[in-house]
């Protein structure tokens, strides 16, 4: 059966995880070193918090401002949140040749950078149909959990979907489901892998 959505990863596939970049960033407005701002933010626990959703864009502007010493709106941190992305163009237009079939973004992520993609990383937002954030969904990967409310919302079964990620254990998780599923490695062998598909 050919595919009816196609559901990509964002940091790893879509876009290049930088992480260092918003460390280096948050630290250098809140006048820490990277290494005291990973210590709050990933070290502690809180980035796999806000990844399930709990807290909302104001909810974790407040715990920055308090964690991290942060004076200033919300703005600057959603934009700095979006530096740990770099898009990757030669993905994007793979995701533009999709069409009509419908994509989406299916990521471990948080309302910050939920709220933060159409105003700061247009060309990314602007490609999907939907973004499906762990935040939104209460779940990330690889709990299958995730991937059957991905499907539920785009209103497709497992044999109608395709997904990709960079990490083995979303793919296996996803394949398990009965999803085809791809690891990401370079742009033109997921090209190759999706005309594949398409072609049948």
């Amino acid at each position: 059966m050919q595919p009816k959505v196609i559901f990509f990863d964002l940091g790893g596939v879509v876009c290049q995880f930088l992480p260092q970049r918003r460390l280096d960033a948050l630290g250098e407005v809140c006048g820490l070193t990277a290494n005291q701002v990973e210590s709050v933010l990933y070290a502690s626990g809180l980035i796999e918090r806000w990844d399930l959703g709990p807290d909302s864009s104001a909810e974790i502007h407040r715990t920055v401002t308090a964690r991290l010493g942060y004076r200033g709106g919300l703005a600057t941190p959603q934009e700095l949140w979006c530096r740990a992305f770099e898009p990757d163009p030669q993905v994007l237009q793979l995701v533009d040749g999709l069409r009509p079939l419908r994509t989406a973004l299916l990521t471990d992520n948080d309302y910050l950078l939920l709220d933060a993609l159409p105003r700061v990383l247009p060309q990314v937002e602007s490609r999907f149909d939907a973004l499906l954030f762990s935040c939104k969904l209460g779940v990330t990967k690889p709990n299958p959990l995730i991937f059957t409310r991905a499907l539920d919302l785009m209103g497709s079964t497992p044999d109608e979907a395709v997904f990709i990620d960079d990490k083995a254990e979303n793919v296996a998780a996803a394949q398990e489901l009965g999803m085809t599923a791809i690891q990401f490695g370079r742009a033109a062998r997921l090209g190759a892998a999706l005309d594949g598909f398409l072609a049948l």
